[in-house]
This record gives C-alpha cells, sequence and structure tokens, in this order.
C-alpha cells in the first residue's frame, strides 16, 4: 500500500472519530437542554441562552453585558456590552430596563431572539424583565427566568431560579447539573460586566489625567496615547522627546511634563 493511500486512510479515519465525538457532544447538550426544559417547564428547547449583569461598583460608570451561550457553549460573537445611558444615580432595576429595551426593541433587527432569557438578581430584576417585554409586545415570544445567589444567612444552601407565576425557587435538589450550566451562564455574564466596568473605570482615569492639562485637547490625548501606548509611558518621556513628536508644541511638553510629574 502507497503512503498516500495510508494517510488518506488515516485522515478519513480521524475524521470519522472527530465526527463521532461532535455528534456525542451535541447529544449530550441536548439530553441537558432537554432536561432544563422539563424542570423549568419552558416552551421551548434552550438552545440559545441569553443572560444579562450589571455592573457599577461605587456607583461611577455603570454598565452591562450580555453574554449568549448556545448548546450550552460561550457564543463570544453575540456578546453585548452596554454603557448605562439613562441614569445619573445607580439604580439596577432602571439599568436592566434600559438594556433589555435596547437589546429587544428594535423590531426584526432584534432577532435572534434567545430561547431563554435569564437576568441576574432574582425576583426583581425578573419583573423588570417581564414588564419591558409586556412593552415591547414580546410577552411569550421566549422564556424568561431570574438567577438569585443563595442567602447563606438564611442557611440557603444553593443559589435560586426563578419564575414568573411562582413564589417560590424552582426546586433544582436533584439537577445539580442543570443548575451548574445556569450558574456558568451567570458567571460568565458577571465576569463579562465586571471586566468592561474596569476598562471603563481605566479609561476614564486616563481621559481625566489628561485632559486635565492645559493644551492638551482630544487630538493631542489622541496623539500621546497612540505614540507612547499608555500614560504611564508619557510619564516617563522627556522634554525633549515630547517636543519631537509632531503636533507636541513645547509650551503643551512642558505643561505635560508639570502635570504628570504631580
Amino acid at each position: 500500500m502507497t503512503g498516500w493511500l495510508v494517510n488518506a486512510i488515516m485522515a478519513l479515519q480521524n475524521a470519522q472519530k472527530e465526527l463521532h465525538h461532535l455528534i456525542e457532544d451535541r447529544f449530550r447538550d441536548e439530553t441537558l437542554l432537554g432536561q432544563l426544559q422539563q424542570i423549568l417547564n419552558l416552551t421551548r428547547l434552550p438552545v440559545r441562552i441569553e443572560c444579562f449583569d450589571n455592573s457599577n461598583i461605587s456607583g461611577a460608570h455603570p454598565v452591562s453585558a450580555m453574554v449568549v451561550f448556545e448548546h450550552t457553549q460561550p457564543k463570544k460573537s453575540d456578546y453585548r456590552k452596554y454603557r448605562i445611558k439613562t441614569l445619573s444615580t445607580p439604580d439596577d432595576y432602571a439599568a436592566m430596563a434600559e438594556v433589555l429595551r435596547r437589546r429587544y426593541g428594535k423590531g426584526p433587527d432584534s432577532e435572534p431572539f434567545p430561547d431563554l432569557l435569564m437576568v441576574d438578581g432574582g425576583k426583581g430584576q425578573l419583573g423588570i424583565a417581564m414588564a419591558v417585554l409586556e412593552e415591547l409586545h414580546l410577552s411569550g415570544r421566549f422564556d424568561v427566568i431570574g438567577i438569585a445567589k443563595k442567602d447563606e444567612g438564611k442557611g440557603e444552601l444553593q443559589d435560586k431560579i426563578y419564575k414568573l407565576g411562582r413564589l417560590n425557587a424552582v426546586n433544582m435538589d436533584r439537577a445539580g447539573n442543570l443548575l451548574m450550566l445556569l450558574q456558568r451562564v451567570r458567571d460568565e455574564a458577571h465576569r463579562t460586566a465586571i471586566a468592561y466596568h474596569r476598562s471603563r473605570r481605566a479609561s476614564s482615569a486616563v481621559s481625566s489625567v489628561l485632559d486635565d492639562i492645559p493644551g492638551v485637547g482630544p487630538k493631542r490625548k489622541q496623539i500621546l496615547l497612540k505614540h507612547f501606548g499608555s500614560v504611564k509611558a508619557v510619564r516617563k518621556a522627556s522634554l525633549d522627546e515630547l517636543c519631537r513628536i509632531q503636533g507636541i508644541s513645547r509650551k503643551a511638553a512642558e505643561a505635560i511634563i508639570y502635570r504628570l510629574a504631580q
């Protein structure tokens, strides 16, 4: 048997194994999602799950993030990050309402819709989500749940899943693997929102430092950051280095040195 034929046969066998693994993984995922549909009494198989979480540490730079899981796996190309535009003071409920309107209030451009929407925050955020969907005439278009962290002070042993019309959380005692899936989605939304919030805070800090320098407007700030890469690098620059940059006058360079030395 010639070498090329052996290689071709091996490649085919490897491809068949890979396909077999993919089929097994998809079957396992579909089984898990079917169990989730059953225990939560969902109207559809939750193939696409979207989850929102807010972040406004110390009340500054409030943001929200939406993550998407399809077939139990993150689909990062569909993630969305939102700067909260309508609030001057922290209000998690109002922030959630804003981002839900922005996500689902664009008519056909809002598609694809999720099979399951999950909001972090429990009953309160669930109520906000349902109110916004009713306002947008999307009630019943997809399933909605809320997830809330366990209250260890009350002796709670696991996070809670809420559905509209139920006074108490859904009993997930015998469905640890399903709760872990929902927690993984929630934790990813939380991680994404926190990371975005930190980047916004850092960006704001950079802007405030450079914006306070006389003679350094948006254009010169952009030139400096493009040339040096960071405010830290600008701080280390000498007067001559700053003066050699096209668009930075000696007077502006002196102001930069003076301000960043403080």
